[in-house]
């Protein structure tokens, strides 16, 4: 199959969508017929190509423990921010919360994906997920014990989200490790799709559980899940890499500092891959931040309460899981860029219609279940479209960058996310505390769709590029 883009040398005719480099897909064939030996199951047409990697039994331990996690992180996710909205009345700071949970990725980034390249990676998820187990069990002490307050719990989520820093590299390199590059992409996809379905379940069951029982139930269901995580990934039994397999490293990035920047030297030369860091930053500063205003809208634009938050962010997380889905079943020879483009646009419409719509139709009692059900709707394809560009930009990111490398650029991924999002949610704040949450969202609506029709124009002028038309040719 030829496929071309701008880090591969391509043909001058016009017949292939740009998608990921041939020679790396040819690699992934190779891959894929090795992972078969171990680990794998086979290929069995029992095994839709939407799930292929999970014939994989060490992955399979992963994803089990790792879901049983995530649903714990989400439970107490969404507990901090109600207690935070509930204590405080600000906008702002939900903004904090957001930025609390993710800014400090910025300030270990570089260092967390240069350690992915020079340790081994089960110890260091090890590690990092018995810290976050450490983080919650201390907060679920605090919070039987009556003593929680917003200060704290911001502490607890900066020292929770170092931890997350430095595991998240590791954890791509293990599961790459594991699985081999030629079900690479649909690890990466199943994985999205597991994180965004811990979204429905953990969000739902922590609005039953506030409503219940209080939200040190939350913390301590939070603690708990970790024993899974630590459990699955100590069982992993991950194939010993030979011992050249990263002789890369000294050569593509060396130490120090100097490796440590070698993710973003390699973002220079890579246009491709650079100019899809650069989108994503875009879009987590114009449109995530919605997501943490979604207390806010539930109380004051919607006047729901527990149940109704847990059923909105239940809702965005049925929409995501949906579109992780789509991302694993597309096969190799799709433009995935098209796809990023589509869930960008499927983003900004979702967003604006949930910014617009429920609104109106609110008031009386019927009036609000009437908004609380669009709001459910419009939500679903904001978390659509939202997974449909990270997932399948991190599919196209991870097939093109060299091995040697592969923790420092994931590294990167960390400081971009958690740079843009936060500061998304800190202009949100602002925004909606000034304006309201529903402009503030509709806002961020348009911010995307303009951010939409820049990547679209990017990507046609990429294809053009990598595929020129030959004299002759009409159109």
């Amino acid at each position: 199959m030829s496929t071309t883009s701008p880090v591969a040398s391509g043909s001058p005719r016009r017949s292939a969508p740009v998608t990921v480099p041939a020679t790396l897909e040819a690699e992934a064939e190779a891959e894929a017929d090795e992972s078969s030996e171990v680990g794998f199951s086979g290929s069995s047409p029992r095994v839709p190509r939407t799930f292929e990697a999970l014939g994989n039994l060490e992955y399979r331990k992963f994803f089990i423990g790792h879901g049983i996690s995530l649903v714990g992180t989400w439970l107490q996710g969404a507990a901090v921010a109600w207690i935070v909205f509930e204590t405080t009345r600000d906008e702002r700071m939900l903004g904090l919360v957001e930025a609390a949970n993710l800014m400090p990725g910025v300030v270990v980034g570089l260092l967390a994906g240069m350690v992915a390249d020079q340790v081994t990676p089960r110890r260091m998820v090890l590690a990092m997920q018995f810290g976050q187990f450490v983080v919650a069990s201390t907060l679920a002490a605090l919070a039987l014990i009556g003593w929680l307050p917003v200060p704290l719990m911001l502490a607890a989520l900066v020292v929770a989200r170092v931890c997350v820093t430095f595991e998240m590299p590791s954890r791509q390199v293990l599961i790459y490790d594991v699985v081999g590059r030629g079900h690479l992409m649909n690890a990466i996809a199943l994985n999205t799709g597991l994180f965004n379905a811990s979204r429905v379940v953990g969000p739902s069951l922590a609005g039953v559980v506030l409503a219940t029982l209080g939200a040190p139930a939350c913390f301590v269901l939070n603690a708990v899940s970790f024993t899974a995580a630590m459990t699955a990934v100590g069982l992993m039994r991950v194939r010993p890499k030979p011992p050249n397999a990263r002789a890369g490293d000294n050569a593509t990035a060396s130490k120090g500092w100097k490796g440590a920047l070698a993710g973003f030297a390699h973002l220079g030369r890579d246009r491709l891959v650079g100019g899809l860091f650069l989108m994503l930053s875009g879009f987590g500063v114009l449109g995530m931040g919605y997501s943490a205003m979604i207390p806010s809208y539930a109380q004051v634009v919607l006047g729901v309460r527990e149940i109704g938050y847990s059923l909105l962010l239940a809702s965005s997380g049925v929409g995501a899981t949906l579109g992780a889905l789509i991302v694993a079943s597309l096969g190799p020879g799709r433009d995935r860029l098209q796809v990023i483009a589509l869930g960008l646009v499927l983003f900004a419409v979702g967003l604006a219609a949930a910014a617009v719509v429920p609104p109106l139709v609110a008031g009386g009692a019927s009036g609000s279940r009437l908004a609380l059900a669009t709001a459910m709707a419009c939500l679903s394809v904001v978390g659509c479209g939202a997974i449909m560009v990270y997932s399948t930009t991190q599919t196209v990111i991870q097939a093109a960058v060299p091995d040697a490398i592969r923790g420092r650029i994931m590294g990167v991924w960390m400081i971009m996310f958690s740079a843009s999002v936060p500061s998304g949610a800190l202009v949100s704040g602002v925004l909606a505390s000034w304006l309201g949450t529903p402009q503030a969202m509709l806002a961020g609506s348009i911010g995307v769709a303009l951010l939409a029709l820049v990547v679209g124009f990017a990507f046609n002028l990429i294809s053009w590029r990598a595929n020129p038309p030959i004299a002759g040719d009409t159109f």
